[in-house]
C-alpha cells in the first residue's frame, strides 16, 4: 500500500469551540497547529479537555465553531480516515469476534494487508490467542489487541489516549518501539499522565494551549 503523503499540516484548529453540551464548549477558541512528524505529548489535569481534543481530531465531535482538520481536511470527513487513526482509552471490542477476525476486519476496513496485523499481534504477545474470542481475553490482552487494531495499514497522523494502560514491561516495549518508528514520518499525538521514561517525546504540549512547554 501507498504511505500517506506528508501534508503540510498534520493537525490544525482554528478557533475551535467543542463540547458535549449545546453552548458550553470544552474546548474555546483553541488554536493549533502540528506542522512536522514526531511525538507529541498533550499533558494537562483530569477535565482540561484532552478527551475531548481526541474525540475532535477523530471525527466523532463536530467543532461548534472554528474547524478542526486532519491532513488538511475536515476531522469529520470520510475522507480524514484514510490519514488517521484512533486509539481510544477504552477497548471497543466484539466480544464474540476472535483476536484474528478482529484483525482481519479492521484490516481490510483499512485497505491494509491483514497479515501485517497478524505479524504485530505475535510481536505483541497475542499468537497463542488468535483464535479466542474477544470475550476470553484478559484486560492486558484486550488492550494489545485494541492498539493493533486502531493502528492497522498506513496513516499520516495517529492519536493515542491513555494506550500504556495495562500493559505489562514487554509490550510496552513494543509500543515504545513503534511509536518512534512511526514518529520520523508522521504525527504521533500522545495523550497520557506519565509515559514511559524509555519513550522519546518531541514535543510536550500542555493542556489546554496556552501553556505549551515546547520541546522536551
Amino acid at each position: 500500500m501507498v504511505r500517506s503523503p506528508q501534508p503540510d499540516h498534520f493537525v490544525e484548529l482554528r478557533a475551535l469551540d467543542a463540547g458535549y453540551v449545546p453552548g458550553k464548549p470544552v474546548l474555546r477558541g483553541t488554536d493549533l497547529v502540528l506542522s512536522g512528524p514526531g511525538i507529541v505529548h498533550v499533558a494537562g489535569p483530569n477535565g482540561s479537555g484532552k478527551s475531548t481534543l481526541v474525540e475532535v481530531l477523530s471525527g466523532y465531535l463536530r467543532p461548534a465553531a472554528g474547524a478542526a482538520l486532519v491532513s488538511g481536511m475536515a476531522a469529520s470527513s470520510t475522507q480524514a480516515h484514510l490519514h488517521r487513526r484512533i486509539c481510544r482509552t477504552e477497548p471497543a471490542l466484539y466480544p464474540m469476534m476472535s483476536v484474528r477476525d478482529h484483525l482481519i476486519f479492521a484490516s481490510r476496513w483499512s485497505g491494509a494487508d491483514p497479515q501485517d496485523a497478524l505479524d504485530r499481534a505475535e510481536l505483541y504477545g497475542l499468537g497463542e490467542w488468535l483464535d479466542h474470542a474477544a470475550e476470553t481475553l484478559s484486560t492486558g490482552n484486550r488492550r494489545r489487541l485494541w492498539i493493533v487494531q486502531c493502528t492497522v495499514g498506513e496513516f499520516s497522523t495517529v492519536v493515542l489516549d491513555e494506550p500504556f494502560n495495562g500493559l505489562d514491561q514487554a509490550s510496552e516495549a513494543v509500543l515504545v518501539t513503534e511509536l518512534e518508528a512511526w514518529a520520523g514520518t508522521r504525527c504521533v499525538v500522545l495523550v497520557a499522565h506519565q509515559p514511559p521514561p524509555a519513550l522519546r517525546v518531541d514535543r510536550v504540549l500542555a493542556w489546554p494551549p496556552g501553556l505549551d512547554s515546547g520541546a522536551s
